[in-house]
């Protein structure tokens, strides 16, 4: 039976096979039955084959764990069984958030020692690829890596935050070092959307792309990123604002303009900080109840947005980024001129961006598709700012 939408908000289900047998439980393992939560095993209990039996017995396919425990029980899992927990697509949004960071293999250089572990995701394994530490420093080079993401614990960050920092002094100024300086932040900043002074360096962050923007447009694109299916919102607002930004570029807006348009779009999503990750990962077609609980992220981004004291236009470019020009959107279904052209700005980068990102169990549409879904949707956009986005993607992507 599946977590009614009431529910979702205390508990995250748990795959039965991922709780190790006969280890000392570190906090309550709960069921459901006939709409009713039962605590199953009580912390300090053993996971037994004989409870193994009694849930196949019943055929439960999930346990449930308090998401006030969400941490204790994952560092649990990632002890004991951290293979398969990564490896289950169900919780990968979560372990990989919590544990791991993906990094640029481009930031790799041959010339400089890594002072930190790298792991190598094909796509169904977590495997070690070079183990290093700042005692034990070593060099790598991207020939000598198969296909797939690389990752690094989030442990690590620190030391990779200093290998940059020796990169940029070594190398050239790349975008693709700004990207991931950038991306470095707005993971702190998704991480903890109260901390002002993030939003400060940020600025600095937004200013830098817009000039490389100025200087090559054909930078934006090696600014984009590239995802698989490790889709967390920082990412997602990452490509956004650099596909707003490169728009904004397009139509000439002013400096101050591109300013308050790169902060809208790096926050826009900001506020699924306050929704569930169940949700958020969930695979396949959010129920109707969850879509309702979903389309409350622009609300809490308005909230954070306000708390933080922004300009009025970055709140209303963020308050109106799902809304369409026919009031089919949401939250606030504003029609036409209603909405602000910072949202207007924003909904299109954001659709096109939904549209061609890989979903667990669903393909990303090409560009050419995305855009044509964009183009049949026409009553929801502004028709000048969408044919020039439009044109703008023929040219850098």
């Amino acid at each position: 039976m599946s977590i009614q939408i009431r529910e979702i908000d205390n508990y995250f289900p748990v795959k039965t096979e991922l709780i190790p047998l006969n280890i000392k439980l570190p906090c309550d393992i709960f069921i459901q039955e006939n709409d009713e939560i039962k605590v199953f095993l009580k912390k300090g209990e053993y996971f037994s084959i004989e409870a193994k039996s009694t849930i196949k017995n019943k055929k439960i396919e999930n346990l449930l764990v308090k998401n006030s425990d969400r941490k204790i029980f994952q560092n649990f899992i990632l002890e004991f069984k951290p293979k398969d927990y990564f490896n289950n697509i169900l919780d990968r949004y979560v372990i990989n958030n919590e544990f791991f960071y993906k990094i640029e293999r481009e930031c790799l250089s041959p010339e400089i020692p890594i002072t930190f572990t790298l792991y190598l995701n094909d796509g169904n394994n977590l495997n070690l690829l070079l183990e290093a530490s700042e005692e034990n420093p070593k060099k790598i080079s991207q020939e000598s890596i198969s296909e797939g993401d690389i990752l690094i614990s989030k442990k690590d960050l620190n030391l990779y935050e200093k290998y940059l920092q020796q990169l940029i002094k070594d190398t050239k100024s790349d975008p693709i070092i700004l990207k991931e300086t950038t991306k470095l932040l707005l993971r702190e900043i998704y991480s903890d959307p109260t901390n002002k002074k993030n939003l400060l360096i940020v600025g600095d962050k937004i200013d830098e792309i817009i000039e490389y923007g100025k200087v090559e447009p054909q930078a934006l694109k090696r600014l984009l990123i590239m995802k698989k299916l490790d889709n967390y919102s920082y990412v997602h607002a990452f490509n956004v604002m650099t596909l707003c930004l490169a728009l904004g570029l397009k139509i000439k807006l002013s400096e101050n303009e591109l300013r308050l348009l790169g902060l809208a779009s790096i926050l826009h999503d900001i506020g699924k900080t306050n929704i569930s990750p169940i949700i958020l990962s969930k695979i396949g077609k959010l129920t109707e109840k969850e879509f309702e609980v979903y389309k409350t992220h622009v609300i809490e981004s308005v909230k954070i947005a306000e708390d933080l004291g922004l300009h009025k236009e970055v709140i209303d470019g963020i308050a109106h980024h799902h809304e369409k020009l026919n009031g089919t959107g949401y939250p606030f279904k504003l029609k036409g001129e209603q909405i602000s052209f910072i949202g207007k700005i924003i909904s299109i980068c954001d659709a096109y961006e939904m549209l061609t990102t890989p979903k667990p169990m669903k393909y990303p549409l090409s560009p050419y598709n995305a855009l044509m879904i964009l183009v049949n949707d026409k009553k929801c956009y502004d028709k000048s700012l969408l044919e020039t986005f439009i044109k703008m993607l023929g040219r850098i992507i």
